[in-house]
């Protein structure tokens, strides 16, 4: 018999229970089935959310939380706070409790504490689920000299964030070049495999491959004064097959670490290369040379770049080749620091406009060398001119507008890349010209504005040697001072280069492995080596080959990798980098400074307590020598002395890995001209178009000047009509160095702009007092953020 008033209320019951288990507050309510469906569509208790907690702080700083997303409701939900504010989307910041739907996006902040090492707590509560956001202050006061770390933040440079070790860690050779294998007996057994793959190091440049080839190749018996095409495809074709079918241990060694030699640059000489008669070599079949006609079918230079062309293209494995040989050059620069040789110090200079017009014809030759009606090197970047000491402003700017700008203008279209060397100078004739610091950014910010008013765009960089020449021990034996001279400018100016990594396509540092074919005498050895021998150094014996301290700069950066996170020190003299790579963190300093130099390091981003291990390289000099030293940390110290020039790396370990869920992006913006006059009480006036802004980051005007040493340095400076503070600091050395350094400042004065003032639009105002020298360039450099850039000044 049925009983349906029982079923019926068995139906209710379970409903009710069902409500009242998975409804958002659990409140009972009527059972009629108006209320049953409203109490399952009105669902205003949230998914759970979190902040992250800010450690070491300034005092009295307000400090943004990251946004989070509320998710999990479908009606409006009450939100409130204890001891802070949060902000709704793009509204203000307020602490009166109101109401949120599903989607809105939340930012609380709140003021850190009066006292060192306390933290502030703001509690977020939506529906009846709360989060805390914590903000702890410094432990102790901090030194004048603070670098914060957002390990949180990715920093991207023009779209790139990464540590591009195969452009950055190089060494100035290839991979089969002798000197890792013939010249004498090396005590590492497998001196290239030991170095390339323990310190992380990749291949740079080869000047020399191409030269040899040469010599051993006969001219044109129909074209005179160019290389005969069959012997040259012949001896490609040899080389080719030998690299790839040896068997010996040196073959095997190539092959295993060819990868290495992806970036490859292959570079030309000024002989014989420059057509001006020079035979090609004793070892070919009959000497010749390259042919000096020039004509509108065949001008100056065509035979140059016909060979270099079958060069890249026959003696490399480009895919077209029966896919043997090595791996193609990814570079070539068409000529080495080819104005030294034809004109500083020649008898009879050539002009400087047939070298650059020679460039270009070589470049169009290369880049269109047919072989078997194939165009093999159209992937292959041609460029130039690799100024040796691309001195911009000396003679007041003469320099740049004879040389450098009269390039750009005559071959610069026809390049896809600018390359030049950069050298500091500790010692010559008794001054210090140094170049790391402000001097190169001048030097790459004058390049930069130039071509990108030429082009559109600037031009990519190479710097295929930089580090330092020290004069004043050039016909002496090894010496470890000179090596340190040397290493300490090797990762001064890499810091430089690393800030533009978008426009570096390659770095190598002048670090050849044992160059005997540069030796003068048995005493007197090539300077910049990698390798010496056991008896070179006091105290020591033996002819085995061992390492010069040159090595302590690829031992300092080996295990540097990852994405770049956002960082900054308040004082210009300390460069600061840092990387994230899954659960380690490192961070690089290295001080501009003459002298030993405290610093405070503030890490955000992440739990100090999850730290699993701390390591700690410092590059230094100790009575004229370089030390690296390397120790186990337990936690960072509150202060943290780095010597003079010195370089330190952090490498920070944790228990998980470093959750990077933030960017900051960099973008440089260039006025619309450069390169103006200065004269005294006149507005200068320069216009940055085209700005992008955000709510959070930073903004910096980036002035480079080119003045006499008497001439100030502290214009008046207005940013859209508001006057803006110029700083007296700028980076590196005075240049002046008590009348004992360079003949003049030419570097970047760097002022740092309030975001409230950027516009799309800008106007930029400089006005000195006195008269003198040249405004080089004039860019805007803007970091905008996802989330609040955290500093601890």
């Amino acid at each position: 018999m049925p009983i349906p008033n029982t079923t019926c209320l068995w139906v209710l019951l379970l409903s009710l229970c069902v409500t009242a288990c998975g409804g958002s507050n659990g409140a009972a309510t009527s059972p009629d089935s108006t209320s049953l469906n409203s109490q399952t569509d009105n669902d205003t208790l949230p998914n759970a959310f979190t902040f992250s907690s800010v450690q070491n702080v300034s005092l009295n700083t307000l400090l943004h939380s990251e946004t989070i997303t509320i998710s999990g409701i479908n009606a409006a939900s009450t939100i409130s706070i204890n001891n802070g504010q949060f902000k709704i989307n793009e509204g203000e910041f307020s602490s009166t409790t109101t109401t949120v739907g599903n989607n809105d996006k939340i930012t609380v902040r709140i003021t850190s504490a009066n006292e060192y090492n306390t933290t502030h707590t703001a509690t977020l509560t939506i529906g009846t689920v709360s989060a805390t956001f914590d903000v702890t202050t410094l432990s102790s006061p901090i030194l004048s000299n603070l670098i914060d770390v957002n390990l949180h933040i990715k920093h991207s440079v023009g779209g790139i964030d990464h540590f591009a070790r195969e452009k950055f860690i190089t060494i100035h050779a290839n991979h089969t070049e002798n000197d890792w294998y013939t010249v004498g007996k090396n005590k590492l057994d497998d001196l290239i495999t030991e170095f390339t793959e323990g310190f992380d190091v990749y291949f740079g440049r080869d000047a020399g491959g191409i030269g040899w080839n040469l010599s051993n190749l006969p001219q044109d018996p129909n074209n005179f004064g160019f290389v005969d095409p069959e012997a040259t495809s012949q001896r490609g074709f040899d080389v080719r097959w030998n690299y790839t079918n040896q068997t010996d241990q040196r073959s095997v060694t190539q092959r295993s670490l060819q990868y290495r030699n992806h970036n490859l640059i292959v570079s030309g000489q000024q002989h014989p290369y420059w057509p001006d008669g020079k035979l090609t070599g004793q070892y070919s079949a009959q000497s010749w040379a390259f042919t000096q006609n020039d004509s509108l079918d065949e001008p100056f230079g065509s035979a140059t770049g016909d060979y270099i062309g079958r060069y890249v293209s026959e003696f490399f494995n480009n895919a077209s080749n029966n896919a043997i040989g090595a791996p193609p050059p990814a570079f070539v620069e068409v000529m080495n620091e080819p104005l030294y040789d034809l004109y500083d110090v020649a008898d009879n200079p050539v002009e400087l406009r047939q070298v650059f017009e020679f460039h270009k014809t070589v470049a169009d030759r290369i880049r269109n060398i047919n072989i078997n009606n194939t165009t093999p090197n159209s992937n292959i970047k041609v460029g130039g001119y690799t100024a040796a000491f691309p001195d911009f402003d000396a003679h007041n700017f003469k320099e740049w507008e004879e040389r450098d700008k009269r390039f750009i203008d005559i071959a610069g279209a026809d390049m896809d890349f600018i390359s030049l060397h950069l050298y500091d100078m500790p010692r010559f004739n008794n001054t210090v010209q140094l170049r790391k610091g402000s001097n190169i950014e001048a030097t790459f910010d004058m390049l930069e504005h130039y071509t990108n008013l030429k082009f559109g765009a600037p031009k990519p960089l190479i710097v295929s040697e930089y580090g330092a020449q020290v004069h004043s021990m050039l016909q002496s034996p090894w010496s470890p001072e000179r090596d340190w001279l040397i290493v300490n400018s090797l990762s001064a100016q890499l810091m430089n280069f690393l800030e533009r990594p978008h426009l570096i396509a390659m770095t190598i540092p002048f670090i050849t492995v044992k160059a005997e074919w540069g030796r003068t005498s048995e005493t007197v050895p090539y300077t910049h080596r990698l390798m010496r021998q056991q008896k070179e150094a006091e105290g020591e014996t033996g002819d085995l080959w061992v390492y010069t301290d040159l090595v302590k700069f690829y031992q300092l950066w080996s295990d540097v990798n990852g994405v770049r996170a956002e960082s900054k020190a308040n004082d210009l003299d300390l460069q600061v980098d840092a990387y994230v790579e899954g659960k380690k963190a490192y961070i690089i300093v290295n001080s501009l400074e003459m002298r030993a130099t405290t610093f405070s390091l503030a890490v955000h981003g992440i739990d100090m307590d999850e730290v699993t291990g701390i390591t700690l390289k410092h590059l230094y000099p100790l009575n004229d020598q370089s030390v690296l030293d390397q120790q186990t940390l337990t936690t960072i110290p509150d202060n943290i002395e780095i010597g003079a020039e010195a370089t330190m790396i952090f490498e920070v370990s944790m228990q998980n890995n470093i959750a990077m869920p933030h960017t900051a992006f960099e973008q440089k913006y260039y006025a619309t001209h450069y390169k103006e006059p200065i004269h005294a009480d006149i507005s200068h006036t320069f216009s940055i178009e085209n700005v992008v802004t955000a709510d959070e980051g930073e903004a910096l005007l980036r002035l480079g000047l080119g003045r006499d040493h008497d001439l100030s340095l502290l214009p008046t400076v207005t940013f859209n009509d508001v006057a803006v503070s110029v700083p007296q600091d700028y980076r590196g050395y005075d240049q002046y160095f008590e009348g004992k350094g360079r003949a003049n400042y030419f570097g970047i004065i760097e002022i740092p702009v309030p975001l409230s003032l950027l516009q799309e639009n800008n106007s930029v105002k400089v006005t000195f007092s006195d008269t003198g020298g040249f405004i080089s360039s004039v860019s805007l450099q803007v970091l905008n953020s996802d989330t609040q850039l955290i500093r601890g000044y």
